[in-house]
C-alpha cells in the first residue's frame, strides 16, 4: 500500500468506507486499499472538556497507537497499527484517527459464544482456545501490561487463534487483579468452573478461588440502571396518564426467552398498549390468579407484527400501610420489574421483562403494571415431571438445585421457593429446564426458611407427587455438588446414619 493510495482511500471514506460503530466518543470505519481491509479509529474533538482532557494527557488516537505497537513488542496476539493521523477530518467534524490492519474473517468471541449457546451447540476445541486466552493474558502481565476494558467482546476470534483488538484501554504496570475479574465476568455465562480454575492456578496469586467476582456488584449496577433509560436497548413509553419503561433490545439474547431476541421499537409498544388497557379492562385475559392483592393475567399482544404470549401481574394494595411502605421503595410493579432484570443481567432465567408501566398523581403512583413474557410449561409441583420416571425426574431436581445455588452465588436468595414459581421449560436440546416465575421473593439477604429448605418442604408437602428421599437427596446434589453423603443426608433433615428408603413423604405422613 503506498501513501497515495491510503491517501486517496482517506478522502473517499464517507463515501466508500462502512461506518462499523457509532458513539459520542469514538466512530469505527472499515475501508479497503489496495485488496486489504482495514479499520479506522476516529476520535472527535467534542466539547471543551474533551480538549482540555486532550491537551493534558495527550491524543487518544497517538495512546492507541503506542499502545499496539506495545503489545505487537510483548508478542501479544493484536491487530499491527499502521499510521496515527492528528487533525483528520470525516464529514466536518475534527478528530484524531488510528489506522489499524483488519483481522478478516473474524468475530468477536462474545458473540462468537452467545451464538453457540443459542442454538445450544458445543465449543468446538474448547480447551485449545482457554489455553490460548490464558497464555494471551500471561504475555501481558510478563510485559509488565494490563487491560482496563478485559472482555470478551475486545476478543477476536479467526480461524482458531484468539486477538486482542482494543489497544486504548492498555496500560503499565502488570495485569491487575482487577482485569482478571472483569474478564471472568464476561466469561461466567460460558466458562465452567473448572475453566476458572485453570486460568486461577496460572494467572492468579495463588491459593483457592475466590467464591466470588469482585468486579460482579458494581457492572451488575450499571447494567440494571440500563433498564430505566433511554438507549439502544430500552425505551421509554408515555400514553396519556401511563408512563413506563420498555425492552427494546438484547445485546445477547437468551435460549430460554425468545422475546429476547425481538428488536421491539416505541412505535410498536404505542399501536399495542391501548390494546392491552381494552383487553384487561374488559376482562378478556386467562386469569391465572386473582386476589385481594392484585391479577395475574395471561394473554397474547402483537409486537412487530409477531404475537407475543405474556402475563400481566396488576398489583391491588390490599392493606393501608402499603401506600406508606412504598414511598421511597417504589410501587410493586417497579420492585418487580426491577428484580427481574437482577436476574437477567445475572444470567438467571426467567420470565423475561418486557413493559413496565405507572400512573401517577403528585408524583404518588396510584396505578400500575408490569408485563413479562409468558413461558410455556409446567410448573415443578406438577405429576407430569414424576411420571416421566426416577431417572428424568432426579436429573429435573438436580438442575433445580444447581440454579437455584447459583442464584446465591451472585448474592441474590429465593425466600418464596416452592415448587409453584418454578416453571420447566422443555427444551428440544437440553430437556426439561427449570425457571424461576415468581421476583417478589427475592431478597439480598440469606433467609434460613426460605431457599433451599422451602424448596424443599413445598416438594414435600405436595399431595400430587409421591417425593421420596433419594428425590430430595438428588436436590440436594444439585445445590451441594461438594457436598459428602453426611452432608447431604443433613441438608435434607435426615439422621446421617439411618437407613434412607425410597418412601415419599406423602405416604409417610398419611396423606392421599
Amino acid at each position: 500500500m503506498s501513501a497515495n493510495e491510503l491517501e486517496q482511500a482517506l478522502r473517499d471514506l464517507p463515501r466508500t468506507g462502512k461506518l462499523i460503530k457509532d458513539r459520542t466518543y469514538r466512530q469505527v470505519w472499515r475501508f479497503e486499499c489496495a485488496a486489504k481491509p482495514y479499520y479506522l479509529k476516529f476520535y472527535p474533538r467534542g466539547p471543551l472538556r474533551d480538549r482540555l482532557c486532550r491537551w493534558v494527557r495527550g491524543s487518544k488516537a497517538l495512546m492507541e497507537f503506542q499502545r499496539l505497537q506495545w503489545l505487537q513488542k510483548a508478542g501479544v496476539p493484536a491487530p499491527r497499527a499502521v499510521a496515527s493521523l492528528l487533525g483528520f477530518t470525516i464529514a466536518g467534524v475534527k478528530g484524531d484517527a488510528v489506522i489499524l490492519e483488519g483481522i478478516e474473517p473474524s468475530v468477536p468471541l462474545d458473540q462468537y459464544l452467545n451464538h453457540l449457546t443459542l442454538d445450544a451447540l458445543a465449543l468446538p476445541n474448547r480447551l485449545e482456545l482457554a489455553k490460548q486466552l490464558i497464555d494471551l493474558l500471561e504475555k501481558l502481565g510478563r510485559a509488565g501490561l494490563g487491560h482496563s476494558d478485559l472482555h470478551l467482546g475486545n476478543i477476536l476470534l479467526k480461524d482458531g487463534r484468539l486477538y486482542l483488538v482494543d489497544g486504548y484501554e492498555v496500560h503499565k504496570g502488570g495485569l491487575h487483579m482487577h482485569d482478571i475479574f472483569l474478564l471472568a465476568l464476561s466469561a461466567s455465562p460460558y466458562a465452567t468452573r473448572a475453566d476458572f480454575h485453570r486460568a486461577w492456578q496460572q494467572l492468579g496469586p495463588g491459593g483457592t478461588l475466590p467464591p466470588a467476582n469482585a468486579r460482579a456488584p458494581v457492572a451488575w449496577r450499571k447494567l440494571m440502571a440500563r433498564s430505566f433509560k433511554k438507549d439502544r436497548y430500552f425505551g421509554h413509553l408515555k400514553s396519556e396518564e401511563w408512563r413506563g419503561h420498555f425492552f427494546r433490545h438484547a445485546k445477547f439474547p437468551h435460549r430460554s426467552s425468545p422475546a429476547s431476541r425481538m428488536d421491539i421499537t416505541e412505535k410498536d409498544w404505542h399501536a399495542a398498549w391501548p390494546l392491552l388497557l381494552q383487553q384487561i379492562a374488559s376482562d378478556q385475559f386467562e386469569v391465572l390468579k386473582r386476589s385481594d392483592s392484585g391479577d395475574v393475567l395471561a394473554g397474547e399482544i402483537v409486537l412487530g407484527g409477531r404475537p407475543v404470549p405474556i402475563v400481566v401481574k396488576k398489583p391491588i394494595r390490599k392493606y393501608w400501610y402499603r401506600y406508606l411502605n412504598e414511598i421511597g421503595r417504589g410501587s410493586r410493579s417497579r420492585r418487580a420489574w426491577t428484580k427481574a432484570w437482577k436476574l437477567v443481567v445475572r444470567h438467571i432465567p426467567t420470565a423475561w421483562p418486557l413493559l413496565l408501566m405507572e400512573k401517577r398523581r403528585l408524583g404518588y403512583v396510584t396505578d400500575s403494571l408490569v408485563v413479562f413474557e409468558r413461558i410455556a410449561g409446567q410448573p415443578l409441583s406438577s405429576p407430569d415431571w414424576s411420571a416421566k420416571g426416577p431417572e428424568q425426574y432426579h436429573n429435573l431436581l438436580h438442575r433445580a438445585g444447581r440454579l437455584l445455588r447459583r442464584l446465591e452465588d451472585t448474592g441474590l436468595f429465593l425466600y418464596d421457593a416452592k415448587a409453584e414459581n418454578w416453571i420447566i421449560r422443555d427444551d428440544p436440546k437440553l430437556g426439561p429446564m427449570p425457571m424461576l416465575i415468581d421476583m417478589d421473593g427475592i431478597r439480598r439477604f440469606k433467609v434460613s426458611i426460605g431457599g433451599f429448605n422451602r424448596l424443599l418442604r413445598s416438594l414435600r408437602e405436595n399431595p400430587a407427587v409421591p417425593f421420596t428421599t433419594d428425590d430430595a437427596l438428588a436436590l440436594a446434589r444439585g445445590y451441594e455438588p461438594s457436598a459428602t453423603t453426611r452432608q447431604l443426608h443433613r441438608l435434607c433433615g435426615l439422621k446421617p446414619d439411618s437407613p434412607t428408603p425410597p418412601q415419599s413423604y406423602a405416604a409417610k405422613e398419611g396423606l392421599p
